[in-house]
């Protein structure tokens, strides 16, 4: 047994898929994954693959989330059209990512085409608003979040999707988080706990946690950067005394097993350590191996 008691936290049995992600992403260590399919079994309705729509995507992701692939997990036919380029178009592509189809056809060919459809601000907005329009607009910073998360995934893939340079600029220009004609005013401002600097989990549709942002820029290669600073702060003050991460807000309605608001959480304290496993690589973007910073 790891002698890290962080670590042994999330060794624990009660939740299968943090123990099965950290023994594999952050220690490199081979695991059982027959517990975690039992786990996840266990929880998704019967008829979640007749699912479509949001909830269809939200247990795409529920199984992503939990280290399966599409090998443990019979999924069908990968179904991505139409593809709109909106915050769940993009969250059900990084699922399918990480659920191993990145080299299924229709995926590759709508990641080769991903840059077509970003806008001069290096973001994304629903094609179906677009074609609305008479007049170049702004993209939607949910739409960007989950394009965030899905670059990220590429790259622990060992590829890049062609959009991330844009992308990245435009959340650099933000601070991350802030409005551009306002600097000290988030751009998605909602109840504490549910804001984008608070560490929420699982993410959905409309939001993402802290811990997520940053293991995504850390996963892209900039774990070290300084401008990434103001949020490794934030998140650095969400964990306990021994190092712990507490939960700051979750779904009504979850699409994972809940943890509690305001207490430790399993899942925000192994994504703070897998952006400082990313960190901590000297060779590469993005590799396993854990390093407490």
């Amino acid at each position: 047994m790891n002698d890290d008691p962080v670590l042994r936290w999330l060794l624990e049995d009660g939740n299968p898929a943090v123990k099965y992600r950290t023994q594999t992403e952050l220690l490199g260590e081979t695991a059982d994954k027959a517990p975690v399919i039992a786990w996840v079994q266990s929880f998704l309705p019967p008829d979640w693959r007749e699912r479509t729509g949001l909830w269809g995507t939200y247990y795409l992701t529920a199984i992503a989330e939990c280290g399966l692939t599409k090998e443990e997990i019979p999924l069908g036919a990968v179904k991505l059209e139409p593809f709109e380029a909106s915050c769940a178009d993009f969250m059900r592509l990084r699922a399918l990512i990480r659920l191993g189809f990145a080299d299924d056809p229709s995926v590759s060919g709508l990641i080769r085409r991903l840059n077509e459809k970003q806008l001069p601000d290096g973001g994304f907005l629903c094609l179906h608003r677009l074609d609305k329009m008479k007049y170049t607009p702004k993209s939607c910073y949910k739409a960007n979040m989950h394009a965030l998360m899905f670059c990220a995934e590429c790259r622990k893939k060992g590829f890049q999707a062609g959009i991330e340079d844009a992308l990245l600029g435009y959340f650099w220009k933000r601070k991350l988080f802030y409005r551009t004609d306002s600097p000290d005013t988030l751009v998605l401002n909602a109840r504490e706990g549910w804001r984008t600097v608070d560490t929420f989990y699982p993410f959905e549709v409309m939001r993402a946690g802290l811990q997520n942002i940053v293991e995504s820029f850390c996963a892209l290669g900039y774990g070290d950067d300084p401008r990434l600073r103001e949020a490794r702060d934030l998140l650095n003050a969400q964990r306990t005394p021994d190092g712990k991460t507490v939960l700051g807000g979750t779904l009504a309605k979850s699409y994972l097993p809940k943890e509690r608001v305001g207490k430790p959480g399993k899942w925000c304290t192994f994504y703070t350590l897998l952006g400082n496993s990313a960190s901590a690589s000297q060779n590469t973007p993005y590799s396993t191996g854990w390093c407490k910073r």
